[in-house]
């Protein structure tokens, strides 16, 4: 033991001469591990040549790297005092970092910055002030896109009043563009519901259009410009299929008029294989033979957004315009960085890349109710099966990071995926809505839920299969279903 130790000093001094921290900590960790004290003692020149390499990344603006470095040395518990005072520069530099970003209206890296910050325990008394900043910036977007230009206009105006007066400049110039916007807005939808009182189909599409062009998640504008095809081009489904990225499936919770609805999201394809998903026309199904998607967009108006894959494999990477991946993320992650997959073992996660899962590093784990996945630097997601009969999962983002279409998780759909009040739900509804259940049949999409409901104007009972996409409504829900992305 003593003279391999000798050995393993010997080439550990090496490296820390080369420049090589990592790999002196690797020769020294098993005798470090032992309580070897000499082994203990060289862990602090160990951590100080990951300072030292750390401060030549921070002068390069390499902060990520320098990060990583201060976070190894951190982890070795020297109590090198070194390390305090440089943790102090990093925090700042990022402070100074997402500033910045304000400045030049970028709020979404504003967002993703502080996360990672917080990830490494880095604190600032302005880091709270800038991420409620951050984050209600990108709400006023999301408010805009749907239409609610006062309510984002609003919005905004909060988070530009927490701010120092030389960052104003981005938040005016975007108040200025939502204020473009609205005004064409207001003069669009007019047009759009004056047409759609007189069922001017042409006139319909043609100010539906204009709405979608100022506010692309505008619900009507959207279902009006379906129903102005399908009135249009009765014979034809293919133009109705919408770009990747821009698929929603909406519910609304009816109240004491239609005027007064508040609209809730449901996942296209909560599915399941039963003998009893197929009805003839007339007894409350419609027939689909379009192939399945294999993703949709589901928007819960007071609940939250999701995505909703319905293959067994699923995989994840950095957000790009021809990606390949299901799950794009604006994050720090490779192109094609992980891929979870559904079989008899349960949920598998694999990945050639940086992934932990609960803190640890991890190339296959099988995943648990309650896992905590981390991918690259900062992207962390929980995962849950919260419905312990069925095999279909939810996927909590819990880092900040956001896809192209803001979701709040992914939902990962097996045989069903239920919609309801209490933990035995994939997703939580009020409890007066009941239960609804989204299933897979030989036909498509199937939906199960007590009562009358219409499917684009034509009226069911009990259950029915659904085409993509379509417009259902009853006395307490409505929602439209669309794809995203190609058909399976």
């Amino acid at each position: 033991m003593i003279l391999s130790f000798f050995l393993a000093a010997w080439q550990a001094r090496e490296a820390i001469r080369n420049g090589q921290p990592d790999v002196a900590r690797r020769i020294l960790e098993p005798f470090a591990q032992a309580g070897h004290g000499k082994a203990l003692r060289m862990n602090v020149d160990v951590a100080r040549a990951y300072w030292l390499r750390a401060e030549t990344s921070r002068r390069n603006e390499n902060s990520e790297a320098a990060w990583k470095d201060l976070l190894a040395a951190e982890s070795l518990q020297t109590g090198l005092v070194e390390l305090v005072e440089f943790r102090r520069l990093l925090t700042q530099q990022g402070l100074v970092a997402c500033r910045e970003y304000l400045r030049v209206g970028k709020p979404l890296r504003v967002a993703e910055a502080l996360a990672r910050l917080k990830q490494r325990t880095a604190f600032h008394p302005e880091f709270d002030s800038l991420d409620e900043t951050a984050r209600d910036w990108l709400l006023a977007l999301e408010m805009a896109d749907r239409g609610d230009f006062l309510a984002a206009q609003g919005t905004l105006a909060k988070a530009r009043d927490r701010t120092a007066p030389e960052l104003h400049r981005a938040f005016d110039a975007t108040d200025a563009e939502l204020a473009r916007r609205a005004e064409q807005y207001r003069a669009a939808v007019e047009q759009l519901y004056n047409a759609a009182e007189a069922k001017q189909w042409r006139t319909i599409h043609q100010w539906a259009e204009a709405v979608s062009a100022v506010a692309p998640n505008h619900r009507d504008a959207r279902n009006l410009k379906a129903k102005a095809w399908d009135a249009l081009h009765p014979d034809s489904v293919a133009p109705r299929a919408v770009p990747e990225a821009s698929g929603i499936v909406q519910m609304a919770w009816a109240g004491p008029t239609a005027d007064n609805r508040t609209t809730v999201g449901y996942p296209a394809a909560a599915i399941a294989r039963t003998p009893d998903a197929v009805s003839e026309r007339g007894t409350g199904a419609e027939v689909s033979t379009n192939p399945l998607p294999k993703r949709f967009l589901l928007w819960i108006d007071g609940v939250g957004g999701f995505l909703v894959c319905l293959a067994p494999r699923v995989t994840f990477g950095q957000a790009t315009t021809l990606g390949p991946v299901d799950v794009p993320l604006f994050a720090d992650v490779s192109r094609l960085h992980a891929e979870l997959s559904r079989d008899g073992e349960g949920y598998v996660l694999e990945s050639a890349r940086d992934v932990m899962v609960n803190g640890s590093d991890s190339k296959r784990t099988i995943l648990r109710t309650g896992d905590r996945v981390t991918l690259g630097a900062t992207c962390q997601f929980v995962f849950h099966q919260p419905v312990p009969i069925s095999p279909s999962a939810r996927l909590e983002l819990v880092s900040g990071h956001r896809l192209p279409v803001a979701v709040d998780g992914i939902l990962l759909m097996a045989e069903n995926l239920i919609f309801g009040p209490g933990p035995q739900a994939h997703v939580l509804l009020p409890e007066s809505a009941g239960q609804l259940v989204f299933y897979r049949s030989q036909d498509g999409i199937g939906m199960r839920c007590p009562g009358a409901f219409r499917i684009d104007s034509r009226l069911h009972q009990d259950r029915a299969t659904l085409p993509v996409p379509c417009h259902v409504a009853s006395d307490h829900f409505s929602f439209a279903l669309e794809a995203y992305g190609p058909r399976g």
